[in-house]
This record gives C-alpha cells, structure tokens and sequence, in this order.
C-alpha cells in the first residue's frame, strides 16, 4: 500500500460501449492521425485498421465476427478487443482522457453504489506498466508479474484494470494489475473514460 494524492475527478459510471465507439468510427476516427499518437498512427497503418478487432460492420449496427459467425453487438455491450492506442484515439476525439490507475481504482473500490460498474471488460488505463514504489519481490506464478511480460521497446506494456466476463471469479478484484502491450487488441479489453 502507498498514499497517492488524488484531485478531484469525473470518471465514466460503465466502459465505453459499442454505440459509443461506433460513432467515433463513422466520423472517420481511424483515418484522422490528429487523434491518435504517433505509435498509435504507425499501428494503424501497419494493421490499416479502420476499426477494433473482428468488427465487419458499423454502419448501421455493429457486426462482430466469433469464430465462423458474425453477431449483431448490442449497443450498449462494452466495447472489446480495443487497443490501448484505440482507446487513447477514442479519448482524444471525445475531448476526454484514460482514467489514472488510482482514479480507477478508487472508483471501482467505492462507487459501485452510484452505478460504477467493472467486470465486462478489462479496462485500460492512462501510465506505463510499473511496479508499485517498494513492492518488493514478485511471489512466483504471479499474475501481475512484470517480469513475465515482455516488453517491446516500439509498443511498451501498458496497464488493465479489472477483469472480463471470461475472469475467474477469484480473479476479480478491483486492486488487480495486469499488464499487456499497447497494441494488443486480442484480449477481451475496452476501456472508459474521465472528463478532462
């Protein structure tokens, strides 16, 4: 545990969503580099991405590919298979920002009663991966190791908050840390949002 100093905040009550992340795409978020960081932009045109992971469809209702068959997202489902870089781009077109690792965690730990809700996704946040100040060794096996992450000097490792539908019960705790590059769009993460 270490004392972190918190200004106030306004921080998302849910993930982004579907029909929210929609819009950012219809209005051409993927081809607009002014929104995004230059690593983020160099990801998009290596990828030439024009929207998240297995999406086929937008317009008119997002389709998304699972396996051999493509599904109507409802609208309201967190967005997943999100980048870091997606998430920042989203962000900077909706004039708004990642929450800090603290925000989060204040916010999942204590506004669950006025309608803070985690668990559908995880959840990127703003910062690079780190240990804590003075957190000593790592335990073996652990999940939130650093040290068994490995990190690319072009796409560093970047910080999840939370748990997804697919995370074992005993997995979930609102002080999870895990840790994956900025680029990586496989995993079942999304993310929301702080006013700025």
């Amino acid at each position: 545990a270490h004392e972190v100093a918190l200004p106030e905040f306004e921080i998302d009550s849910q993930a982004v969503n579907w029909s929210q992340f929609a819009e950012f795409v219809l209005d051409q978020g993927y081809d607009r580099p002014e929104l995004w960081t230059d690593a983020g932009w160099a990801w998009v045109q290596t990828q030439q991405r024009r929207s998240p992971l297995h999406v086929e469809q937008v317009r008119g209702g997002v389709l998304v590919r699972r396996g051999r068959v493509v599904q109507r997202a409802a609208p309201g489902q967190a967005a997943l298979h999100v980048s870091r870089f997606e998430a920042q781009a989203w962000c900077q077109w909706a004039g708004r920002r990642l929450p800090t690792e603290p925000e989060w965690e204040l916010a999942a730990c204590t506004a669950q009663s006025r309608g803070f809700v985690w668990g559908d996704v995880f959840e990127w946040v703003a910062g690079s991966a780190r240990n804590w100040p003075d957190a000593g060794p790592v335990p073996p096996g652990d999940l939130d190791s650093l040290e068994s992450r490995p990190v690319r000097a072009c796409h560093p490792s970047g910080v999840l908050r939370g748990g997804s539908f697919a995370t074992r019960a005993r997995w979930r705790h609102p002080k999870a840390r895990r840790f994956a590059a900025v680029a990586a769009d496989r995993l079942f993460a999304g993310f929301r949002s702080c006013a700025v």
